[in-house]
C-alpha cells in the first residue's frame, strides 16, 4: 500500500510538469514562427503583401522627353542645288564666249536695187526672234523665225549699206539660231548659220555701184 501510493503521486508529479511545460511555449512546441522580414510576399496574415508582389503583367512606363527632336536632313540635299545649278553656269559662261560676240556674214558689192534674205530656225522650233536694220533704221520689228525659210527684201542705196539681224531672244533653248541664204538677182552669194545671244547681232555690208 506504501508503494501503491508512492507511484500515485509520481505519475501524478509528472503530469502536471507537461502541462505546465505545453503552457509555457517551451522548445518542446513543434510550431515556431518567426517575425523577421516577411520574404514570401505574404504578411504574418498569411495575405498576399501588394507592395512586395511583383505584376508580371504590368508593362514598363516609359519616360517622357521633353527635349526637342533633332531634325535628321538627307546630306545629299545639301549639294543637290549646287550640283544641279553648275552645269547651267558653266554652259551660260560657255555661250557667253562662244555666242556672246557680234557675227559678221560677209562683205557683198553688187549692182542689185535689192537684196533677198531668206532664213529660218534650222534647229528646234522655240520662238526665236530677230530685228531687221538697214544703216541703223528698223525695217522689220519682230521676225519669229521658224522651220521654213522666210523671205526679206532689202531694199539698197547707192553706196554703203549697212544691214543688221539683231536677236531679240534665245527662245525656249538657247542660244538664237538661224540659218540664212543671201541672195543676189536669183544667185546665192552667201549660206551661214547664227547661234547669237539675246542683243548680241549679224550683219552684213553690202556696196552697191551704179
Amino acid at each position: 500500500m506504501k508503494y501503491f501510493l508512492i507511484i500515485l503521486l509520481f505519475m501524478g508529479q509528472l503530469t502536471y510538469s507537461q502541462i505546465d511545460a505545453s503552457k509555457s511555449g517551451t522548445k518542446n512546441s513543434g510550431a515556431v514562427f518567426s517575425r523577421g522580414k516577411v520574404s514570401s510576399g505574404n504578411n504574418t496574415l498569411g495575405i498576399p503583401n501588394r507592395t512586395k508582389v511583383k505584376n508580371i503583367f504590368k508593362k514598363p512606363e516609359k519616360g517622357i522627353n521633353f527635349q526637342p527632336k533633332e531634325q535628321m536632313t538627307n546630306p545629299s540635299d545639301l549639294y543637290t542645288k549646287k550640283f544641279n545649278s553648275k552645269p547651267e553656269n558653266e554652259n551660260d559662261q560657255k555661250m557667253k564666249e562662244k555666242f556672246g560676240r557680234d557675227m559678221h556674214i560677209g562683205d557683198f558689192v553688187t549692182t542689185s536695187d535689192k537684196m533677198v534674205f531668206v532664213c529660218r530656225d534650222h534647229m528646234l522650233f522655240d520662238g526665236d526672234r530677230v530685228q531687221v536694220r538697214l544703216n541703223g533704221k528698223i525695217v522689220i520689228e519682230n521676225l519669229l523665225l521658224e522651220n521654213a525659210y522666210k523671205e526679206i527684201t532689202i531694199q539698197l542705196e547707192v553706196g554703203f549699206n549697212k544691214v543688221e539681224f539683231i536677236a531679240l531672244n534665245q527662245g525656249d533653248s538657247g542660244p538664237n539660231t538661224a540659218e540664212f541664204k543671201a541672195i543676189d538677182s536669183g544667185e546665192v552669194v552667201a549660206h551661214n548659220v547664227w547661234n547669237l545671244l539675246t542683243g548680241v547681232k549679224a550683219s552684213t555690208v553690202i556696196v552697191r555701184n551704179e
